[in-house]
């Protein structure tokens, strides 16, 4: 049977649009995204204690993909953003209950992240508008007023959480939490978070780039209410990631919908790598581009000059690269960490110590305890019984 060309798309026309945006729209699976995205379902389903979770890694590793995933799931329905506010997600019943939130943090106007704001971008995107103009005027104090709170706000924003059953809020951007002025501390952040959690229920998920990194264990209270999720990009130096990495560019040049000559473009597979440093929405936008101009051109293939001529500069590239991996290093831990932490616990160990293979505990020892019913012994002779003592002077009972 004979293979029908691939149609050429007039530049312009409705059909070129709806194959372009049928691309973007395309969201692959890869080796990284469904581990990050195990971990995070793992802890949306039963948090355990934590009040946020940080999920951090180099821009364009593929957050946004992952943040629609799970709207996905939680049955949240996407349109187009509304004017004057960020957002764009919407639900299918204007009270039904909505069991994740996704809020992109604005970044403040002035030197302080406004939290009166960030309510009523919340409440707005609940589809409730309570606002009464006056909360403007009223100034609170201390760190209220270094943060722009408001209390009536605040009571109104979490009573919406509840009865709305909110279980989840995604803060997209949520380095713009970081942006303080002099004298104000990261920890009051994570505390106000934590605040809102304890009263709602609600699992706060920051996600951002490495620039969350300052929010990791600032003190021993946020170091235990806090999970850390990293997501990584592919490491050149490491295999699997390679293969992984071919994997997904293979996905991807078969959705392109020209003809593609798929396997010379996955021999170059480094060159991807390069000037997209081991990320894949880096990679996805990459494609998207060189899509577009071939069909602006009315290209009935995608050609490597085409693609070489979208890619990002080696500049930008390397800007990127020094960023990435400047986070991973800050995240790697190394041995003497480790023993720091050793010497902290009291557990100062041989290296051969360290190595021998744990030694199981003895049946005899993990049995369950007896009833203690059964094994209460009767008082000896002459023993006296527990009983409460009486504390303080004698009082004459006469």
């Amino acid at each position: 049977m004979k293979m029908q060309p691939t149609p050429l798309f007039r530049p312009g026309s409705p059909e070129a649009t709806t194959a372009l945006q049928r691309f973007k729209a395309y969201a692959t699976s890869h080796t990284l995204l469904a581990e990050v995205d195990k971990q995070i379902s793992r802890a949306i389903h039963e948090p355990a204690g934590f009040a946020f979770v940080l999920l951090y890694g180099p821009s364009g590793v593929g957050k946004t993909t992952l943040i629609r995933q799970l709207e996905h799931r939680a049955g949240v329905v996407r349109e187009p953003a509304f004017p004057g506010f960020a957002g764009g997600p919407r639900h299918p019943h204007p009270f039904a209950p909505v069991p994740l939130l996704l809020l992109e943090t604005r970044p403040p106007d002035g030197a302080t992240f406004n939290r009166a704001e960030y309510y009523q971008v919340a409440l707005k995107q609940l589809g409730e508008y309570p606002y009464d103009p006056s909360w403007e005027q009223k100034k609170g104090r201390g760190k209220d007023a270094k943060f722009n709170d408001s209390a009536e706000l605040r009571q109104i924003y979490e009573a919406a959480l509840q009865r709305r059953g909110v279980r989840t809020i995604i803060l997209d951007e949520a380095q713009h939490l970081l942006k303080l002025a002099s004298g104000v501390k990261m920890i009051d952040q994570l505390d106000w978070l934590k605040s809102m959690t304890n009263t709602t229920g609600v699992l706060h998920i920051l996600t951002g780039t490495y620039e969350l990194l300052p929010l990791r264990n600032l003190n021993g209270q946020a170091a235990r209410r806090g999970l850390e999720i990293h997501f990584p990009r592919y490491q050149f130096q490491h295999e699997p990631d390679q293969l992984a990495f071919q994997r997904t560019l293979l996905t991807l040049l078969q959705q392109i919908p020209l003809k593609v000559e798929v396997k010379p473009l996955v021999d170059q597979w480094s060159y991807f790598y390069e000037r997209c440093i081991g990320c894949i929405g880096v990679l996805k936008d990459w494609l998207v581009r060189a899509l577009a101009a071939s069909l602006a051109a009315g290209q009935s293939e995608l050609l490597l000059e085409r693609i070489q001529e979208c890619a990002l500069p080696i500049a930008q590239c390397e800007s990127m690269a020094l960023e990435a991996a400047a986070g991973e290093q800050e995240l790697h831990y190394t041995a003497s960490r480790q023993q720091h932490l050793w010497a902290l616990l009291g557990m100062k160990m041989s290296e051969a110590m360290i190595q021998q293979q744990v030694q199981p505990i003895p049946e005899e020892h993990v049995q369950p305890l007896p009833d203690e019913a059964t094994t209460r012994q009767k008082p000896r002779v002459g023993e006296q019984q527990p009983v409460r003592l009486e504390v303080g002077e004698p009082q004459d009972k006469g």
